[in-house]
């Protein structure tokens, strides 16, 4: 964090590389804790309403949350035909939550969260973000290592996995959980015709190498990988989700199908997300599709890719 010499002004750096700073100017802190695995921070920000950040980097803000969270939960949950069994690893702020919760042929939603810490904070301070889904009866909420708890899961099979985990940067808690090994497990939790979708770091033409090495690992393990990036403006970049499944492709849903199953399917108006939105979604540009088709590392329990913590050291 670094100070304006305005009064009663800071302003969040939020690193992008070593030679790349975006700025974003806020008021006060709502609340800051270390937790035993985070720093945990909300701030208000004249721009974008309330923010939540996690050791420093942007999660979501009040203005934009829904473009995310959307993105990464509708395109999955509409894909598939019949999604009644929805996981979610991560998501501690609830949202990703609610977007999966709207569908009404969901019977059953597990979620898997680290630190409940966070989880307090966001239904204190950012009760817009889940809008009562953590009152839902469908909810089974578990507090604990998301990889532990989907080794020990004995129950049926999910149709949909939803995975809104923190990147793998170099000293996080998340690098297993993106590795070739975690989402060899995730597969064998999914039904045969089951989707997971994943958030997965930025996604342009001069930021794209962890996208990249993510979706490659993915490759390994699904039949099909899906690539996309809708511009999130409090991030202030494309940012890339990925949907990966053996069996359902996105693209084959024209805008009239993908519309019909949202009437049919998802209670109340989503904000941003509808048929020419998914039809726009997967269409990537050539120097993007070129530049995931490109070979890479992977990422394994014992080889992990990692991003620095702080570009500025």
């Amino acid at each position: 964090m670094g100070s304006s010499p305005l009064p009663n002004w800071h302003w969040y750096y939020d690193y992008f590389g070593r030679t790349e700073i975006h700025l974003h100017g806020f008021n006060r802190f709502l609340f800051q804790k270390q937790t035993p695995y985070q720093t945990l921070e909300i701030i208000d920000s004249p721009a974008y309403g309330r923010m939540l950040l996690l050791d420093g980097d942007i999660q979501s803000s009040a203005a934009d949350e829904y473009i995310y969270h959307e993105a990464l939960v509708q395109p999955a949950m509409v894909t598939h035909p019949d999604p009644r069994r929805v996981l979610i690893l991560g998501g501690g702020e609830g949202a990703t939550l609610r977007e999966a919760l709207r569908h009404r042929t969901v019977e059953k939603v597990w979620m898997f969260d680290l630190d409940p810490e966070v989880l307090e904070a966001c239904r204190t301070f950012l009760p817009e973000w889940s809008a009562g889904a953590f009152d839902d009866p469908r909810l089974t909420l578990r507090i604990g290592d998301a990889r532990a708890m989907l080794e020990e899961y004995q129950g049926e099979p999910f149709d949909v996995i939803l995975s809104d985990l923190t990147d793998p940067f170099t000293e996080g808690p998340s690098y297993r959980l993106f590795t070739r090994e975690f989402f060899t497990l995730v597969k064998q939790r999914l039904a045969p015709d089951g989707i997971f979708a994943l958030q997965s770091s930025i996604l342009r033409n001069t930021s794209y190498q962890m996208h990249q090495v993510i979706h490659n690992t993915l490759k390994t393990v699904f039949d099909g990988t899906f690539s996309y990036a809708p511009y999130v403006p409090s991030l202030d970049t494309p940012w890339g989700f990925i949907l990966a499944s053996d069996r359902w492709q996105p693209m084959a849903l024209d805008p009239l199908e993908v519309d019909r199953r949202l009437a049919e399917r998802v209670e109340g108006e989503l904000r941003w997300y509808d048929g020419e939105t998914h039809l726009a979604l997967f269409h990537l540009s050539k120097d993007l599709r070129r530049l995931l088709a490109q070979p890479s590392v992977l990422m394994e329990d014992d080889h992990p890719f990692f991003l620095p913590r702080k570009w500025n050291e």
